[in-house]
This record gives structure tokens, C-alpha cells and sequence, in this order.
């Protein structure tokens, strides 16, 4: 469709290497006149022209790319799938040191609920992905894991006192 708009309207298609302010964002296939095309992106290195065989590799790496994005976003489906199905209403339980009021010493990070996830399940969970609200005291609290940029989780998440 764009090679016959190109045909109609004389002008090139080409492939940008680079972002081209007025133009448009680097891999997008633009169609300029045949002068700037000549005399500006391709003497500038910032673009290719678009052949046949150029808009194929494109078009197979968008399938590619999209394809690899339905994996990951069915993957973070599963694991919240299995974390519910492992933690349920129940939720993380955190052993920490505790003083005599009940305050926590230290505290509680996403770190420390990784490592409980991994421990349970033996699914590793990257820390940074777990968000926990400040928690002082001996109680519980609800932790969100960001597993997917559209699949978050909430997990109940309770501190309790390690026996010494």
C-alpha cells in the first residue's frame, strides 16, 4: 500500500536508520521526495531505500517482535496464575527480628519477598519488580509484583517475629 502511494504521489520510500526530526522515528518506512531521499538521508547515513527484500526483514521483525511480546505477557500470566494458586488469601509470610514493642528491625524490601517466592515456588521473581509499602511493626500488609507492564499482582504479605 505504501509502495503504490509512493508511485502515485513521485515520491521514494525509504528506510530511516535514525530519527529525522520532521520525518519520522528510526526503522519507520517514510516516503519523501526523490531529492531529499538522494541529497539529504542517504548521503547522511540516516536512512536506506526501502526495496522489497528490505520491507520483508521489517515486516518478519515486527511478527517476531510481536510475537515475542504475546510470550512474555502469557508468561506473566502464568506466574501470577501460579503465585495465586500458591499463596491465595494466605500470602507471603517474612520472619524478621523483632524488639520488645513489636518494631521490626530493619525492614522489609522486595528483596526479602523474591527471595520468599523463590523459596516457595523455586520461581525467581526479579526484586525489582516487587513494590512493599514501609512496614515497622510485626502485622501484614499488600504487596504489588509488577510481572508485565499489563500483569500486576497483589500478595498479601505478612511479618511475623523469628523465633531466636
Amino acid at each position: 500500500m505504501l509502495a503504490k502511494k509512493a508511485a502515485k504521489s513521485k515520491e521514494t520510500m525509504v528506510v530511516l536508520l535514525e530519527p529525522v526530526k520532521g520525518v519520522g522515528k528510526k526503522g519507520e518506512v517514510v516516503s519523501v521526495k526523490p531529492a531529499y531521499a538522494q541529497n539529504v538521508l542517504l548521503v547522511k547515513g540516516q536512512a536506506k531505500m526501502a526495496t522489497p527484500e528490505i520491507l520483508k526483514e521489517i515486516e518478519a521483525a515486527d511478527a517476531a517482535a510481536t510475537a515475542a511480546a504475546a510470550a512474555a505477557k502469557q508468561g506473566a500470566k502464568d506466574l501470577a496464575a501460579k503465585l495465586d494458586a500458591a499463596f491465595g488469601e494466605e500470602g507471603v509470610y517474612i520472619k524478621k527480628k523483632v524488639g520488645p514493642s513489636g518494631d521490626i528491625f530493619g525492614s522489609v524490601s522486595g528483596s526479602d519477598v523474591a527471595e520468599a517466592i523463590e523459596e516457595r515456588l523455586g520461581v525467581a521473581v526479579d526484586k525489582k519488580t516487587v513494590s512493599v509499602p514501609s512496614i515497622t511493626s510485626v502485622g501484614s500488609v499488600v504487596a504489588s509484583l509488577a510481572l508485565h507492564k499489563e500483569v500486576s499482582v497483589s500478595l498479601k504479605l505478612t511479618v511475623v517475629a523469628a523465633s531466636l
